[in-house]
Formats: C-alpha cells, structure tokens, sequence
C-alpha cells in the first residue's frame, strides 16, 4: 500500500489508514493521550508516515516502522507537554474525575455475553486502562508495544531505542505493578 501510494495511487493511502489506523488510534489511547489530544496526535502519525514515505526500508516491517512514528509523536507531544507545564508551574496530574483526562472505555469483545458479564466486563476494561495510566511511562509504553500491539521484545527495543534487556525488565516491572494493583483491588472487594 506504501509503495502504491508513492507512485501515486490516491487510494492506496486511505486503505493503509484503514488497515493500521485503529492499532495506533489504539496505542495512542492506552498510552494516556487525553481524549481532547489523541486524534491530533493520529492524524500527526499519518502525516509523517505520509511524509516519509519515500524513506521507508522495505527489508524492515512496514508495522514496526509504523509504530516507531506512532512512539515517536507521543514522545514528542510528552516533551511539549513537560516544557509547558515548567512554564506554567503546573505539575499536577490531570483529574482523574476529568471526562478530558481518561481514557475512552473499550466495549467488550463480540460475544454474546449476559448483561452481568457486560458490565463486569467493561469496569474490567476500565480498571486495566486505569492500571496502565498508573504506571511509569516506559512500561505503559512497552507492554502496549508487546503485549497489545504484539511486537517482539527485539521490535519493541529498536522503537524505544534502548537494549533489549531492559525491555525485559520494563515489562516484568509493569506485569509485577499490575498484579499487585489487581491483587488490592481484589481485597477490596
């Protein structure tokens, strides 16, 4: 689809927007974007995919490369936000309670569940997407990466741009904060 649209097929474009849109809509939702910010940062990463088009390496995965932009603009967006922020003198983490500070919910998956395992489902859905805003950017990051997005550890290391050890650690550091923040809101409840 890349290479159609270099050579000027006004279609092949819109499939690839179509085809790989949602994942990084997806990424960029997961990664804590807030809902006023994360189609500006999309339409950010097709822009560049756009204009880099003529620089993509066919011998490396067209999805990896897609994502290293995707990475790339969220990085960027976070850079800006923190310079803003010293200006400003505002350090506080945006209002959880804020309907522009979360995460949109996802629905469940299509089965045809009862109305019980719907709902549970969802708060499910939201306490993940919760869980994950909670920990520190570069394992939200990673486990998005590989375990979302199902990019290798190897893939996943060469966006981030640190060895792939580290990438290890990163994820086992977000699945132990995961488990230990499911296993309190278990007996909570």
């Amino acid at each position: 689809m890349l290479a159609r649209h270099i050579d000027g097929d006004s279609c092949a474009f819109e499939e690839l927007v179509g085809r790989f849109g949602p994942k990084v809509y997806g990424y960029l939702v997961r990664a804590g974007v807030g809902v006023m910010t994360k189609d500006d940062l999309f339409q950010e990463t097709f822009m560049r995919v756009h204009l880099s088009a003529r620089r993509y390496d066919p011998q490396y995965p067209f999805r990896v490369w897609l994502f290293a932009i995707a990475h790339n603009v969220l990085c960027s967006h976070f850079r800006k936000q923190k310079v803003r922020r010293i200006f400003t003198g505002w350090w506080k983490r945006p209002d959880k309670k804020d309907p522009h500070a979360e995460c949109e919910p996802m629905d469940p998956p299509d089965s045809q569940p009862d109305t019980h395992e719907k709902v549970e489902g969802r708060e499910n859905v939201r306490w993940l997407e919760g869980a994950l805003a909670d920990l520190p950017e570069e394992q939200r990051r990673v486990l998005l990466l590989t375990q979302v997005e199902g990019l290798s550890l190897k893939e996943a290391a060469g966006i981030l741009d640190v060895p792939v050890p580290t990438v290890k650690t990163w994820i086992r550091r977000g699945r132990l904060r995961l488990a230990r923040a499911y296993a309190e809101k278990e007996s909570e409840s």
